[in-house]
């Protein structure tokens, strides 16, 4: 007997769908198998297809707060303007942002997320009051001030310290990029890093504008910078990498470093495409993630998946599909060291009951289905960490009225 069985469903197994059960025990999967399997909680998946859960690579999860709020202007224009109104968020307000994202995410087949942030302690508890998992950092900048500098990485080293290895929840040290930290100040975030043994994960190579900056202050690109100081190794996790050379393409395949790939973010900012196919033809471990919800403005695997797919084909690089699956879920868990994102015995259960809808007909090959016509609202149910979270499209532990009248009146006051 089980603990919870997932029945009869088509399981994205090894690349591929094919019918089986799910046998569960505590929160991980025991049994693959087409014989029946008894549980103590059944879910009926025939006629579903069961997909590893969804792992945002990076996110700023309260930005949905912000979401519609600076449109239609290039990064560093966006900057400014959501600069000056973060400066306005506390606590409270990125408690509930974080609410609401996590409620997002969740519906639809996220299981797990990496944050970087202002009051991270706030999004660690939206974390465990609704069941998702994730990777969190505090997002540092000095800006050249050392003092500021100091202060930074002692919030940053608190947060580890109080957060890490608590239910679902991982840390990392996120400096938010080169232009806004100094030389000085990376380097001791790295040296912390070597001694602590903590993943990292930053923003490199975003936008032209950024490259041009970084070799105006350092004579270097930012990865070219990041290589510099001993930043780049396989516990390193770059977002963005819109502008990156050939040589730094082998540089980052070299040190095991993975990117965190944003592709809507990167369109609505106008920064570039990235060259996800040399990357993956040079072994580099992509995931997909959204980027906050102002720049995106969505929280949805699925979006983001089909346009990755398509922005590689409008460059005449054509990848197979079931490869964006693995970039969506199974490579963000690889990047962020958890044994998840694949439905194996030994993993964790973190999974995603995904129904077939007319949208998807006349079911030619799931897979592209999957990557081409899912919208999102097809997620049924949602288990992380071997509990299910997500119960026939209503989560089990929020109160999402609740949630939404708290961000509505929490922006009122920005």
């Amino acid at each position: 007997m089980f603990d919870l069985v997932i029945k009869e469903g088509l399981c994205f197994v090894d690349g591929r769908f094919v019918r089986c059960n799910i046998g569960i025990n505590a929160n991980k999967i025991v049994s693959l198998s087409k014989d029946e399997l008894k549980g103590e909680e059944q879910i009926n998946a025939r006629g579903c297809l069961v997909l590893p859960g969804f792992f945002n690579a990076h996110t700023h999860s309260a930005m949905t707060l912000l979401r519609g709020y600076a449109e239609a202007m290039p990064l560093n224009d966006w900057l400014e303007k959501v600069w000056k109104i973060e400066a306005k968020l506390d606590g409270r307000s990125i408690y509930w942002g974080a609410m609401l994202a996590c409620v997002e995410m969740l519906k639809h087949g996220y299981t797990c997320f990496a944050d970087m942030y202002i009051h991270m302690d706030s999004v660690a508890r939206a974390v465990q009051e609704t069941g998702i998992r994730a990777v969190l950092g505090y997002g540092m900048a000095d800006r050249g001030n050392p003092e500021r500098g100091e202060e930074e990485l002692r919030i940053a080293i608190k947060f580890i310290e109080d957060w890490e290895g608590k239910e679902r929840i991982r840390t990392m040290i996120t400096p938010h990029a080169v232009y806004t930290c100094s030389a000085d100040f990376l380097k001791k975030v790295n040296e912390f890093t070597k001694r602590r043994e903590v993943l990292k994960h930053i923003h490199a190579s975003e936008s032209l504008w950024e490259v041009k900056e970084s070799k105006k202050r350092f004579g270097k690109t930012p990865v070219a910078f990041l290589d510099s100081i001993g930043f780049l190794d396989n516990e390193t996790i770059l977002a963005h990498c819109v502008w990156l050379s050939d040589v730094e393409i082998r540089l980052i395949a070299e040190k095991g470093v993975s990117v965190a790939h944003c592709p809507s973010s990167n369109l609505k900012l106008s920064s570039g495409i990235a060259k996800i196919a040399e990357m993956k033809d040079h072994g580099i471990n992509v995931a997909i993630g959204t980027d906050g919800a102002a720049s995106n403005n969505l929280l949805n695997p699925f979006a983001e998946m089909r346009i990755a797919a398509l922005l590689q084909q409008l460059r005449r690089k054509f990848i197979p599909p079931q490869e964006f699956i693995r970039m969506a879920g199974e490579n963000g868990y690889r990047a962020y060291k958890i044994e998840g994102g694949r439905i194996e015995v030994g993993k964790i259960a973190d999974l995603v009951i995904l129904e077939m809808k007319s949208n998807h007909a006349p079911f030619y090959d799931f897979v592209n289905s999957v990557i081409f016509a899912t919208l999102g609202c097809e997620v049924r149910d949602v288990i992380v960490d071997g509990r299910i979270v997500v119960e026939d499209r209503q989560t089990i532990f929020v109160d999402e009225d609740e949630v939404l009248d708290k961000v509505l009146s929490t922006v009122k006051t920005l």
